[in-house]
C-alpha cells in the first residue's frame, strides 16, 4: 500500500504558520533571558575602577610599555600636510626613534623626515632629542613628541 505524500497547501501553509509562531515565541524568551544576565553582570551605573596607589603598580600601555602622554600640542596650521601630522602620531608614541625608521613609516626619504622635523619645530612642536653616542656612522640623534609635565 502506497502512502499519499500530497498535502493540500493550505495545510502546509498552516504548519508553516505554527512553526513560525514557535520559534518566535522561544527566540523572544531566549532574548529575554540574555538581556537579564546582562542586566545582572552589567549594572545600569558601573563603578570605575579604582587607581593604583602611587608607586604601586606603574601605569602602562598595551604592551606594558611606560604609558607617556605628550603635552599640548598645536592644532593644524597652513604649511602643515598629512604626511606632517602622521608624524606627530609616530613621534607621539612615546618611543624615541630614529630617522630612518621614521622614514621607512611614512614612506618618505631620511632628508624628508629632517625638513618635517623642523616644520613641526616652527610650528611650535616640542621634540625631544637624544643622541645615540654612536658616531662612526649610522644614525645619531633618535626623537620623539616631548613628555608632558
Amino acid at each position: 500500500m502506497t502512502q499519499n505524500t500530497n498535502f493540500p497547501p493550505h495545510l502546509i501553509n498552516g504548519f508553516k504558520r505554527l512553526a513560525d509562531d514557535f520559534e518566535a515565541h522561544i527566540r523572544a524568551d531566549e532574548r529575554k533571558r540574555i538581556a537579564a544576565k546582562i542586566r545582572k553582570e552589567f549594572p545600569a551605573n558601573p563603578v570605575a575602577k579604582p587607581q593604583p596607589e602611587p608607586g604601586l603598580f606603574p601605569v602602562t600601555g598595551l604592551h606594558g610599555e611606560p604609558l607617556q602622554e605628550t603635552g599640548p600640542q598645536p592644532v593644524k596650521e597652513q604649511g602643515m600636510s598629512a604626511k606632517h601630522f602622521e608624524l606627530v602620531r609616530w613621534l607621539s608614541r612615546g618611543t624615541f626613534m630614529a630617522v630612518p625608521t621614521l622614514a621607512g613609516h611614512l614612506g618618505l626619504k631620511r632628508e624628508s623626515i629632517y625638513g618635517y622635523l623642523s616644520v613641526l619645530k616652527a610650528h611650535g612642536y616640542d621634540i625631544e632629542i637624544r643622541s645615540t653616542g654612536n658616531r662612526k656612522g649610522g644614525y645619531i640623534n633618535i626623537y620623539r613628541l616631548a613628555q608632558s609635565a
